[in-house]
């Protein structure tokens, strides 16, 4: 007589077999929680690194840098971060496991055990394994990411400059002396917006400017003029610009720092060249374009950049492409 297997009728025969396996085991048991809290350690190890991590030299300050750039909406002028953003990306893990912990509270009490860690050592490695992957791609991909950075595209040249007439505004430089941009036609003129007070981005203009003069030989150098527009024409007096002209260490006439005798002439000509800058009303700062214009020979707009990477490398080519030229636009002899 054939004997017969007797199975509970509310688990099919499959299911039950699967319970028996050690993937089910493994979801069911303590060693999902071993993987969970585990991998849980080490991506906060992770974040500690990226929050305190060095931001200068090597590949790791490059990747620590980058990633509170992405992350913690890190500031590269002040080096501070977001630490709202910080307190997400920390939280939002431990928020996960706190829920498994719940749901699995029996197997979670059995983790204080040191037993239950030498049971599922396979399961914490590679919990740590996974992490360690998935920390070293982010890495790979931002030094990726920046070495394609680093390979800008041709300059567009004539594809991308333009003709476009400067206002006549008379002006009064940081000498006291009058001013107006017909007086350097013949000339290449470099043209920027800044103001005394600013802490962000006109330090690193400023910088920009300075880097371009001391590039040049003094051949082409004598034939370029810098011109600086205030951005805050309410407040700059002829002496204040002077300051800090001197302290960065321009010399006049070469770099002119220009304001007009009315403030609504000033906004009136930031306006017509596209330099926008708003005053916050609560912190008095200005947030302003990061722009720079290059006039030609014939004291017309040629071309327009800002601090991007990609534009930093085409403003110097593009000027030294108008310093090559005569007053009628074309190459010296």
């Amino acid at each position: 007589m054939l004997a017969t297997v007797q199975t509970s009728p509310s688990v099919p025969p499959a299911a039950a077999g699967w319970a028996d396996t050690r993937a089910a085991r493994f979801l069911t048991g303590p060693g999902l929680l071993v993987f969970l809290v585990t991998a849980l350690a080490g991506y906060e190890a992770f974040l500690l690194v990226t929050i305190f991590g060095p931001t200068e030299g090597g590949w790791l300050g490059e990747f620590v840098r980058d990633f509170q750039l992405w992350c913690y909406r890190g500031d590269p002028r002040t080096g501070g971060i977001s630490w709202l953003a910080v307190t997400v990306m920390m939280f939002e893990p431990i928020f996960v496991v706190g829920v498994a912990a719940l749901l699995w509270r029996r197997s979670f009490a059995q983790l204080l055990a040191t037993a239950t860690w030498r049971r599922h050592v396979r399961a914490a490695g590679a919990a740590l394994l996974l992490t360690a992957v998935a920390a070293g791609g982010l890495v790979y991909y931002a030094r990726t990411d920046a070495q394609k950075a680093l390979i800008l595209p041709p300059f567009p040249g004539e594809r991308i400059r333009v003709a476009l007439a400067l206002p006549d505004t008379p002006l009064i430089d940081q000498k006291g002396a009058p001013f107006r941009f017909a007086d350097l036609e013949g000339r290449v003129v470099l043209v920027t917006g800044v103001y005394a007070a600013c802490t962000t981005a006109c330090p690193e203009i400023l910088l920009e400017i300075k880097a371009l003069l001391d590039e040049l030989p003094p051949a082409e150098r004598a034939g370029l003029n810098v011109v600086a527009l205030t951005l805050n024409p309410e407040y700059e007096t002829a002496t204040l610009m002077d300051a800090v002209t001197s302290v960065r260490g321009f010399t006049h006439p070469e770099f002119r720092y220009v304001n007009a005798a009315q403030p609504a002439a000033m906004h009136e000509l930031l306006t017509s060249l596209q330099f926008s800058a708003t005053r916050n009303a609560q912190t008095g700062v200005i947030d302003h374009a990061n722009l720079f214009l290059l006039v030609d020979r014939t004291n017309r707009i040629a071309y327009r950049f800002t601090l991007d990477t990609r534009h930093r490398a085409w403003l110097r080519v593009a000027l030294r492409s108008l310093l090559s030229e005569a007053h009628g636009g074309t190459p010296a002899s």
